[in-house]
């Protein structure tokens, strides 16, 4: 009978040890634990995101002691983009890298970023700008946790950009061509004149090589990585946008079994993460990207400021349509949209025109 008593004791030992759910499925997680990690982007020996997400989780399992380790899953190899907040959400793993806008239906306001044409791309601008607004707004966090994630990483990726096949110093330079975007919002940033395409940027490559689509608008690190380089040889610096893009989720059940000690480390590795990315991971792949591309006969063009200018202001108030529809559903759109503006205006931007004008 003692035997028997002491085994219990025992599987409820190591149980309670490594995490293993029991019957309330709430106790608390002691380390050492391994989280379980999907991301639908390459690994990071050549892709950014992923380099992001190596360095937080070393840091991680550096200042645990090793108490917290992680076993990746690359390449969206447990799931598509689409698929990762519900792995995240059942528990299937234990911390997920994605993007909120793959799911709107989940994150109706995740998107809020992508809304702005023309807005910083000074990264830690924008580290400062997203950690205030979402202490204003509570909107957001509460999404999260309709989705059982806690979001740990929020970080601004790469700018971007547009490669075509010819030059384009001018906005009346993109009257009558192609022009591949993805995403709602993105599609009504064309310039005048111009048609948009929605491709997948996997599929991008051979419509560019054939000159049935002669522009191209990506990040700068998913354009290298999906070598367009090679058949679109000019790279026009428009300074559209430079959006956080590089999201990191964990389990929320998880993250509120850890001890908050182990809270605390993995949301100040997060913070630090970010601004490590901001200063030099995208720095450094940007200009890594711009010596390759340079060196393969790719010419870069500054766009005019005059011409960034008429173009955002021969735009449709964008902001406006977004900050509509969220207040339809119970979002309060119109102040979001003011804030973010001012709030960048007050770290040091200079809007080229107001947005979010209601009528």
């Amino acid at each position: 009978m003692k035997r028997k008593k002491g085994l219990a004791v025992l599987v409820f030992v190591t149980m309670f040890l490594i995490g293993v759910p029991y019957a309330s499925g709430q106790q608390p997680i002691l380390t050492p634990v391994k989280l379980k990690v999907s991301s639908p982007f390459p690994p990071p020996s050549i892709f950014m995101k992923s380099e992001l997400m190596q360095h937080w989780q070393e840091e991680v399992t550096k200042r645990t002691n090793g108490g917290v380790t992680f076993e990746n899953f690359w390449g969206g190899s447990l799931g598509a983009p689409a698929e990762q907040i519900e792995l995240l959400k059942s528990g299937s793993v234990q911390t997920a890298q994605t993007d909120a806008w793959y799911t709107p239906g989940r994150f109706p306001i995740g998107d809020f970023q992508f809304i702005f044409p023309f807005g910083t791309t000074d990264r830690m601008m924008i580290i400062e700008a997203n950690r205030r607004i979402r202490a204003e707004f509570g909107e957001w966090e509460r999404d999260e946790a309709r989705q059982n994630a806690k979001m740990l990483i929020f970080a601004a990726g790469g700018e971007y950009t547009f490669l075509s096949t010819e030059p384009l110093r001018k906005l009346d330079d993109f009257k009558g061509k192609k022009l591949f975007l993805v995403g709602r919002y993105l599609g009504k940033w064309c310039p005048p004149g111009a048609t948009a395409v929605v491709r997948p940027a996997g599929e991008r490559y051979e419509l560019l090589r054939t000159g049935v689509v002669t522009i191209d608008m990506l990040p700068i690190d998913l354009m290298y990585g999906f070598k367009h380089h090679e058949v679109a040889k000019y790279s026009i610096r428009t300074k559209i946008l430079t959006p956080s893009y590089c999201t990191i989720y964990m389990n929320l059940d998880t993250f509120n079994r850890f001890s908050p000690e182990i809270q605390k480390i993995l949301v100040e590795t997060a913070k630090e993460a970010e601004i490590h990315h901001a200063k030099v991971r995208v720095p450094k792949w940007t200009d890594k990207i711009e010596k390759e591309w340079k060196a393969q006969g790719v010419i870069t063009i500054e766009f005019p400021e005059g011409e960034r200018v008429k173009w955002a202001t021969a735009l449709e108030d964008i902001p406006a349509e977004w900050a509509a529809e969220a207040e339809a559903k119970g979002y309060p759109g119109f102040k979001m949209v003011q804030r973010w503006q001012e709030i960048t205006a007050e770290l040091g931007f200079k809007w080229p025109r107001k947005w979010g004008v209601k009528k």
